[in-house]
């Protein structure tokens, strides 16, 4: 479906999560309000700019009359100076996977929307989220596009979680949901100057730290094709875009993104 005539005025709001208040999502409506249009999940990166990230999204909603919800998964939830828990799904008492889905939940019911098509993006920290997300959660979603991770776990039952899967349902409660994975497109994106802005060495002190991290690469670059031949290996065929001239940017990476959703639409 294709909205034409005039620029369309969209409607957008923000809220805590009732549920739990340290947490909170921005959304759009799709344009007609209809309760069966599609929704796209986008979530942040690192600098928690869910608006933003929310926004990036606006031309999407406007040509296709889709629904936008965008997380906001705050840092220092459970300990001060911990802001990596989102993207593994898991820190102390927060279970992010059931969290994400209690929001949809929660903005489902509150605009009376039925169980729509549920797309999933994640930019740079939140690609991470995206990607561990869709592992063990692969039969909810339609579509998932993870741009710029700065680490990956790959499709590999030998390596110990983070970096494979192997403990992953110890881990975080959850098998691999391998045949959702086999339903699922994916798409994988980056921006051919991304200099490894903001990306993290985790040492033996930190609760995310794994001495298997650089197993897929020593940058965003290596580390993406090694999820790209991962995800080859197990059948899935992910696209993947590496945009000329850009770097490690949310703009141009949704914009991509929103290409790619749009094929799936």
């Amino acid at each position: 479906m294709r909205l034409g005539g005039d620029a369309i005025a969209l409607e957008k709001g923000a809220a805590d999560h009732e549920p739990d208040p340290r947490f909170a999502s921005a959304w759009t409506l799709a344009p007609s309000r209809r309760p069966d249009r599609p929704l796209l999940i986008a979530v942040h990166g690192s600098a928690r700019d869910h608006l933003q990230t929310r926004d990036a999204f606006d031309n999407l909603a406007t040509r296709r009359d889709i629904h936008v919800l965008a997380p906001l998964f705050p840092s220092d939830v459970t300990r001060l100076g911990y802001s990596d828990g989102y993207k593994f799904l898991r820190e102390p008492g927060v279970d992010y996977a059931m969290l994400l889905e209690s929001m949809v939940a929660a903005f489902r019911a509150r605009f009376a929307l039925g169980s729509q098509p549920a797309y999933l993006f994640g930019f740079s920290g939140g690609a991470q989220f995206a990607l561990r997300y869709a592992l063990v959660a692969a039969g909810k979603l339609s579509g998932a596009v993870i741009a710029a991770p700065g680490a990956v776990t790959l499709l590999d039952a030998e390596l110990p979680w983070w970096p494979g899967v192997a403990g992953i349902e110890q881990a975080l409660g959850r098998p691999v949901d391998a045949q959702g994975l086999k339903q699922l497109p994916v798409h994988l994106i980056i921006g051919a100057n991304d200099s490894n802005q903001g990306l993290v060495a985790r040492g033996p002190d930190h609760p995310d730290y794994s001495p298997f991290a650089d197993v897929a690469g020593a940058d965003r670059h290596q580390r993406l094709a090694a999820l790209k031949e991962s995800l080859d290996k197990s059948g899935l065929k992910p696209g993947f875009e590496c945009l000329d001239g850009v770097g490690h940017e949310l703009g141009p990476l949704a914009e991509a993104a929103s290409n790619a959703i749009e094929n799936w639409l």
